[in-house]
């Protein structure tokens, strides 16, 4: 590592640190609390399990992007040998795709249970998405788990036609396999998020124009009756907002994440890809953060541990 270059790396080492103990900190503490629920009373509602299961991959997520980000600056040469790129390039995206669907899943359930339209259809689901709840995870699941095969499939086999060619000692032989294996991971990556990502924007603004056709009308009884007040309406605007940032933040890792594999003919400026690397890293935390402040359970546990942490400081302290 050059010496000009220590202080940026200690930057984003600082940086991915950070990332770090808020995804673990945030995610920990959704799954240990659901896990000790669980423990004492054998059952979990169907939000919990959701919201336990895609905290659970964010957990191995961001431990996994951390790894690349400090990786990438302790050890710049990791990844420069193929098989090395290929399994970090597996692992993620079983572990990403993962991630992405079982978000997609917990905005399906914010859809049916929070969202009114009178189609036959959305009543019977909205009636049956508890019991449904276990097969939506464990459909996310084989999902990945298919995309994932198939990737690791495809680059097995290219890696022996790779090895099989006469020129692969040559250094722009293997510098043409690691393009095409980036290329080609940005591609199914792509491909494999259209199903989840598709089904996240049409539940999101479902629910977005349900709770905002709700407000208005809320609303405008309020103002042809100045002694109507509904007290759910500022719930229904607090449920605006979380999914709006739910929506937001979704999209803008989806984005991240992809262009954060890099090296592509039209993204090859270094900075770039780094900021998208640790946008993506934000995400599990940041998102997180916001299902513990908007659920009742996880916001009163908290402030709970927090008061009991600030008592014990001061203890030791006086």
């Amino acid at each position: 590592m050059k010496k000009s270059s220590v202080p940026v790396a200690i930057f984003y080492l600082m940086i991915s640190a950070m990332e770090l103990s808020a995804g673990v900190v945030t995610n920990g503490y959704i799954v240990a609390l659901n896990c000790i629920d669980w423990a004492k009373s054998r059952k979990l509602t169907s939000y919990d399990k959701i919201i336990t299961s895609l905290a659970f991959s964010r957990f191995c997520l961001q431990f996994l992007v951390t790894l690349d980000n400090v990786l990438s600056k302790v050890y710049p040469s990791i990844f420069d040998r193929l098989q090395a790129l290929q399994l970090y390039f597996v692992i993620w995206m079983f572990t990403n795709q993962v991630s992405l669907c079982l978000a997609s899943c917990l905005s399906v359930f914010y859809c049916l249970k929070i969202a009114t339209f009178n189609q036959s259809l959305f009543s019977w689901l909205k009636l049956k998405i508890s019991r449904l709840v276990p097969l939506l995870l464990l459909g996310s699941v084989l999902y990945c788990l298919v995309t994932t095969v198939a990737f690791t499939l495809f680059i097995y086999s290219y890696s022996v036609s790779s090895h099989n060619s006469t020129d692969l000692s040559t250094n722009s032989t293997m510098s043409d396999n690691m393009k095409n294996l980036v290329e080609f991971t940005f591609l199914i990556h792509s491909v494999g998020s259209v199903f989840p990502l598709t089904v996240f924007i049409a539940s999101s603004v479902l629910l977005i124009i349900s709770l905002w056709r709700h407000i208005r009308k809320m609303n405008l009884n309020s103002d042809l009756n100045p002694s109507f007040r509904n007290p759910s309406t500022d719930a229904h605007v607090r449920a605006l907002k979380s999914v709006m940032s739910f929506f937001i933040i979704y999209n803008i890792y989806f984005v991240a994440s992809t262009f954060s594999i890099g090296n592509l003919s039209y993204l090859t400026a270094e900075w770039i890809i780094k900021v998208c690397t640790f946008v993506a890293a934000a995400y599990p935390s940041v998102h997180s953060i916001i299902l513990i402040l908007g659920n009742p359970k996880l916001k009163l546990a908290s402030a709970k541990i927090l008061h009991s942490a600030n008592c014990w400081f001061r203890e030791v302290t006086s």
